[in-house]
């Protein structure tokens, strides 16, 4: 049952997310997405596009963990050793 509850909330949050995402497009004038965004080196059309490459990512992730998650757990330490080792290029790349 805590399993059950734990999705839930994790899917009511993610639902929640992705309606303040529409909301901020649906208002946002093209000057609003233009202008820099507070904290950042990215405008705020920028700062959209990141936060939903993250949501993207993260649904993608979660179908990868499921996968790794009926494989060995050699299959797994690998693929973490991976993502690791892919960490300094994604940041560079995620910068520029």
């Amino acid at each position: 049952m805590s399993a059950d509850l734990d999705r839930r909330g994790i899917r009511d949050e993610m639902d929640q997310a992705r309606q303040t995402f529409h909301r901020l497009l649906d208002h946002a004038t093209d000057a609003d997405l233009r202008r820099r965004s507070e904290g950042t080196k990215w405008t705020n059309e920028q700062l959209l596009f990141h936060m939903l490459f993250g949501y993207l990512i993260t649904r993608a992730l979660l179908m990868i963990a499921r996968i790794f998650g009926r494989l060995p757990d050699s299959a797994g330490k690998a693929f973490a050793r991976l993502l690791d080792a892919a960490r300094r290029p994604f940041h560079l790349i995620n910068y520029l």
